[in-house]
């Protein structure tokens, strides 16, 4: 089975520390966090801190069709590839009439697609959803089909649900199934939180990969984990002590670019994965939490029975 485990686009998580981490643990392929096309167009420092400094996969925002040109020929010497967001919910961002507010006019998208394609010489992608209110798939899908992108990421739920509910992986087998059809690659995106949900969904539906999101954070083994149980029918999963010797090697690797304080403050959001279902991971979250200093980690992971010789 030759498909494909990626990490999806995630703002505040895909930095380039999660990226590393990532394509360490397997993933076949990763994004950036989502940038701005105007912020990249206007170098705003809190953009500039997001735009790659090595090349990997770019995912852009923005509603005007000419100015998304113009960011993706700016980025083009860091971007192997640049995908457009037309599904990110968020309402700071569709009140601009960017990312699933492009739902509306799928013959945007089109034109969005095509002009990238003609500025940048990179796979171009878009990222959607099933619809705005509702399941709308045929009317968004058949005008990006005629746009030809490289790949199409699918979201199983509109954007009313936000992040409700369950993914609908039936509408997004369909969708793939008629991407196919124009030699349109497919990934599917929504509920990968396990291997098992990973596997079965690479098996099941008619998809070329997947991507995951959420389900990464905290837990960048997912991506291994997947492909051994497609390969051996099982898969290793850390104990508490393996869990915090990971975290502390993403904390001792983004503490080296962004400083040991602030990177503590950054992983306070990741360690919730890092700790997901294991005994007491309440009590160890809370006390995280309270740790300001490379030397608080170092006591809390003392006190917890796993010291790595990288945290001084």
């Amino acid at each position: 089975m030759n498909k494909q485990i990626g990490l999806s686009p995630m703002a505040g998580y895909t930095d380039v520390t999660m990226r590393e981490l990532s394509i360490e643990w397997g993933a076949d392929f990763v994004f950036s966090e989502m940038i701005s096309a105007e912020g990249a167009l206007r170098s705003s420092g809190k953009t500039d801190e997001l735009v790659p400094s090595t090349p990997t996969r770019i995912q852009l925002f923005g509603s005007n069709v000419s100015r998304m040109a113009k960011a993706a020929a700016k980025l083009s010497n860091v971007a192997t590839w640049i995908d457009i967001n037309a599904g990110c919910p968020v309402r700071k961002v569709t009140r601009k009439g960017a990312g699933s507010a492009l739902l509306k006019t799928p013959e945007k998208i089109a034109e969005m697609i095509i002009a990238l394609k003609n500025t940048v010489e990179v796979p171009v992608s878009v990222k959607i959803r099933l619809g705005f209110d509702c399941i709308e798939s045929e009317e968004i899908i058949y005008p990006i089909m005629k746009a030809r992108p490289e790949a199409v990421f699918v979201h199983g739920r509109t954007v009313a649900q936000a992040y409700s509910g369950s993914a609908n992986w039936e509408e997004i087998d369909r969708i793939s199934l008629l991407l196919h059809g124009e030699g349109i690659l497919s990934y599917g995106s929504g509920d990968m939180f396990t291997p098992e949900a990973i596997v079965n969904a690479l098996r099941s539906y008619s998809v070329d990969g997947v991507v995951v999101a959420r389900g990464a954070i905290g837990n960048p083994w997912i991506f291994r984990q997947s492909k051994d149980l497609m390969r051996k029918g099982f898969y290793d999963d850390p104990d508490l002590s393996e869990r915090l010797g990971h975290f502390s090697a993403h904390l001792e690797l983004l503490g080296k670019r962004v400083g040991e304080e602030q990177a503590i403050r950054e992983l306070r959001k990741s360690f919730a994965g890092y700790t997901r279902n294991v005994r007491n991971g309440a009590r160890l979250r809370t006390e995280y939490m309270k740790c300001s200093s490379m030397e608080d980690v170092r006591d809390f992971l003392t006190v917890y029975g796993t010291v790595n010789s990288s945290i001084r």
